[in-house]
């Protein structure tokens, strides 16, 4: 399929696009970050200057306060020498100079106090906070900041100084408080050292921000000049030095796709000035396209002889398949006249074997029995238990491989399964000597579950445990209710554990110790009797339940398998029917 030569050179001709875009996009980003960064630092530069212009005015206006504060007692005496108080205070001679001095300007010279006596005189928002900061922190000696005019909407530089009481101060503002100075106020009650006011100064900021815009504006000219003239370089030196070298290729390639290789020996020509990156890969190319040539020329004669061959194979193939079908139907026919015969066998073989258990435990309750006979009706009884658990695990694999293993749920008393456990299993632990104990919690409550099934679990596990456990050892089973812990969504779960000290199980072995036909170091335990059923057994129901199966164990240490289960409560009917059948 041949292509067309618009598309081939298009992702080509885009490459200058595509290194003005980027070169553009790193001069933008970078002249962004210049400008916020320009103005940052301009603004603070700003603020400095602000700050010193405000720091000069207070210490001027901090000056006249105190000269007006120390000659107090020269301006209240007339010239015989006489004392009389005049209205020339520190307070109302700043107020006047501050007023003087900013006549005709931007400029703001306050004076304010948290108890002022003039409402004209009490701080604003920005103001009180300064004497929220003041009182707070004895040591701060100013308190400024940028903010916008609620009137004129312009930026202002704010500046605030405390104002600390003098002795000079304490006869209109002392003790005692509430009684009148000779001015006519009441006396505030102040003491030396408290913050009895403070002078507030704001300055314009326009004339920063102007300044700041046009550098601003200068810089982003500059940046965006530079932008250009380096996209207009990259455009034109990307074509001349990049590009058309590759249409050249590009050319040579296309006629290459359509099956001529005339010219491909001219694309990079002895001689050439260079050598560079390009110079070097065009050479490349046509050292490739030679040899593609020779492999283009005997490819026919190659793809005919692989195909012959390929032909071959797959009759080969097909004819093994037809085999392997025939293989895999007779092993299946096989298979299922396999499980029918074991679940015939079994049937067959489980009456007679439940009925020498019934026979087997009526005599063992006659009291005309000696030692010796009731001894062999004990070993009659124990064997006749474990042929009846290999019937019944045969009975359960077969059908689980005919994917017929199915629930009969009914309301089940686990104190009921385990009672029914020991008595079925307790002549085996008997005749081993082993101690055999069973308990299930007053709190584990019944359950919907296939009865049988379960006795199958836990009878199994049992009959392993006291299996592989020494004579004089221990087995026992135990069974509580966890609420809290949901299996599956339950409400609660069921957890079964059979515990013995017997021969454990090795680390290696505990992986594979559920499959089928597999045991614990085989080799060693075929004294044991044992056929690899049990456990496979316990694990297929303990699934079909819904539930998991655990273990476990150390090597001559003893084992712990745990059954867990989820809990389904019994429905009310279900109870109804089960009592009324009682």
């Amino acid at each position: 399929m041949q292509q067309n030569t618009s598309d081939v050179k298009k992702p080509f001709r885009g490459l200058r696009f595509k290194f003005a875009v980027i070169i553009g996009v790193l001069v933008t980003v970078l002249m962004v970050a210049d400008a916020f960064v320009s103005i940052y630092v301009q603004t603070q530069q700003a603020e400095r200057e602000a700050l010193e212009k405000a720091e000069v005015l207070a210490d001027e206006m901090r000056a006249a306060w105190d000269f007006i504060d120390m000659n107090q007692d020269v301006i209240n005496r007339n010239e015989d020498g006489t004392f009389r108080t005049k209205t020339l205070v520190c307070a109302v001679a700043a107020k006047s100079i501050s007023t003087l001095f900013t006549s005709g300007t931007d400029y703001t010279i306050r004076f304010t106090s948290e108890t002022p006596r003039q409402k004209a005189n009490a701080p604003d928002g920005f103001e009180q906070e300064a004497f929220d900061a003041f009182n707070a922190d004895r040591s701060l000696e100013s308190y400024w900041g940028v903010q916008i005019d609620a009137e004129t909407g312009e930026s202002v530089f704010r500046y605030v100084e405390p104002l600390e009481v003098t002795e000079t101060c304490l006869e209109c503002h002392g003790s005692p408080k509430g009684e009148l100075d000779q001015y006519g106020y009441e006396k505030e009650g102040m003491q030396v050292g408290d913050i009895g006011g403070a002078m507030s100064i704001t300055e314009p900021m326009d004339i920063y921000d102007t300044a700041i815009s046009a550098s601003v504006a200068q810089q982003v000219f500059m940046m965006l000049l530079m932008l250009a003239i380096a996209c207009v370089s990259i455009y034109v030196l990307v074509n001349r030095i990049i590009l058309r070298p590759i249409d050249k290729l590009s050319s040579a390639a296309e006629r290459i796709e359509q099956g001529s290789f005339e010219g491909i020996h001219d694309i990079a020509p002895e001689g050439k000035t260079g050598p560079d990156e390009l110079t070097e890969f065009a050479r490349d190319f046509e050292r490739m396209a030679h040899q593609l040539e020779l492999l283009y020329t005997n490819l026919e004669n190659e793809v005919t002889k692989q195909t012959d061959e390929l032909k071959v194979l797959n009759d080969l193939l097909l004819y093994q398949k037809r085999e392997l079908k025939l293989a895999l139907d007779k092993i299946s026919e096989e298979a299922a006249y396999k499980n029918e015969f074991f679940a015939i066998v079994s049937h067959e073989l489980r009456t007679p074997l439940t009925s020498i258990l019934a026979f087997a435990r009526i005599l063992q309750e006659s009291t005309e029995l000696d030692d010796k006979a009731r001894s062999s009706i004990m070993e009659i009884e124990s064997n006749a238990t474990l042929l009846l658990n290999l019937v019944n695990n045969i009975l359960t694999i077969s059908k689980a491989e005919a994917h017929k293993n199915e629930l009969l749920p009914e309301p089940v008393d686990y104190v009921d399964l385990i009672g029914f456990i020991r008595k079925s299993l307790e002549p085996l632990a008997a005749n081993k000597d082993i101690t055999f104990t069973t308990k299930a919690e007053s709190d584990v409550p019944v359950s919907m579950a296939d009865w049988e099934k379960l006795r199958r679990i836990v009878e199994n596990l049992t009959d392993n445990a006291i299996k592989y456990t020494h004579r004089g050892g221990k087995v026992g089973v135990h069974v509580h209710f966890e609420e809290n812990q949901s299996l599956n969504g339950s409400p609660g779960t069921i957890v079964i554990d059979v515990a013995d000290d017997g021969m454990g199980i090795a680390e290696e072995d505990l992986a594979d110790i559920f499959d089928l036909y597999k045991q614990a170091g085989q080799s060693a335990n075929r004294r044991y009797r044992g056929t690899g059923l049990g456990l496979a057994v316990v694990k297929e129901l303990t699934e079909l339940h819904g539930g998991r199966v655990s273990v476990v164990s150390q090597r001559k240490h003893g084992s712990t398998f745990t059954v867990e289960l989820p809990y389904v409560p019994v429905d009310e009917e279900e109870e109804d029917d089960e009592d009324s059948a009682c």
